[in-house]
């Protein structure tokens, strides 16, 4: 029951997510890329200053400069994440967005291996294989009349894809970093320093001529910023950095690679968007691998070392 309600609460956080391509690339009409994302993430550091301010000490409760220094490090990887998602998101389909930020599912196990010498179980590995041809078939369903657009990479594509390999490090670092390092540190620190870095990218690419600094109040963006900064900056945040530590990286993967079908369904509902035959398939393999991989996991070892 315990390791479901772990797991529960990391499936939400990805539902919360899904939502967030919608609402995002319905806002970036009126606001440019790092600046939206320099609010959204103000908005979530006022709630967790308050937050922290507000609570007490747990008994033992001390923070060293090496928590602080891996509470900034996370933050890092946070903003280069979502950096790289959101201004991917100006030059490509939200669709595809979630197809790539999907690809952690795969990224994760091969960092994992390379800097932990940990190989996830079968029943992961397998998992991640369906899942992975679960998001193909999503990709290939994503532009009307056209199953071939996956292997026709832009600039978007490529931002995109080196923000699902940030999201992977910071996911790798949070499996660390929440057993390490007191809650409000973690929230508090990585959405203030990925605010900061927004603003200073944000007048940095317009200074480039890369970026114009743009913000035009239209009537869906206090509701995205409110979307993206409270509940999905927030509430997931708080989820993930109090649950994901009982969760295994591979298993959070997996779990988070259930983004682009919520996303697609979401977008459904918003914006009408129809999945076809492809879609569904997808949709289903996703469904199925992350299922295989809840259900042949070994619960009493999760890994097997690469030295055995």
């Amino acid at each position: 029951m315990v390791r479901f309600k772990n797991e529960a609460a990391l499936v939400l956080c990805t539902l919360v997510w899904g939502g967030t391509f919608t609402a995002t690339k319905m806002s970036l009409v009126s606001v440019s890329p790092s600046l939206f994302l320099g609010i959204r993430f103000a908005i979530a550091s006022l709630v967790f200053l308050a937050f922290a301010l507000l609570s007490e000490k747990g008994p033992g409760e001390k923070e060293d400069s090496s928590h602080i220094r891996v509470s900034l490090l996370l933050g890092l990887w946070m903003f280069l994440g979502f950096a790289c998602q959101t201004i991917g998101l100006k030059f490509t389909t939200a669709t595809k967005s979630g197809f790539l930020t999907g690809t952690l599912v795969v990224i994760t196990p091969i960092l994992q291996t390379i800097f932990f010498r940990r190989l996830p179980n079968t029943g992961n590995l397998l998992g991640v294989a369906v899942v992975m041809g679960g998001l193909v078939f999503l990709s290939a369903d994503a532009g009307p009349q056209d199953a071939q657009f996956l292997f026709r990479f832009d600039w978007g594509d490529l931002i995109t894809l080196a923000g699902a390999l940030f999201f992977s490090f910071y996911i790798l670092l949070m499996d660390k970093a929440s057993r390490e390092v007191s809650i409000r540190t973690l929230l508090l620190s990585q959405t203030l320093l990925t605010s900061l870095l927004s603003f200073i990218l944000a007048f940095l690419l317009d200074a480039l001529d890369w970026e114009t600094l743009m913000w035009h109040w239209e009537s869906g963006v206090l509701p995205a910023l409110i979307y993206n900064g409270l509940i999905s900056s927030v509430g997931t945040t708080f989820l993930q950095t109090k649950y994901q530590k009982a969760v295994t990286p591979t298993r959070a993967g997996l779990i988070f690679s259930l983004e682009p079908v919520f996303s697609a369904l979401i977008a459904f509902y918003v914006l009408d968007e129809r999945l076809g035959k492809f879609g569904l398939i997808g949709c289903g393999l996703v469904m199925t691998g992350v299922l295989l991989a809840e259900l042949a996991g070994r619960p009493k070892e999760m890994y097997a070392s690469l030295e055995k």
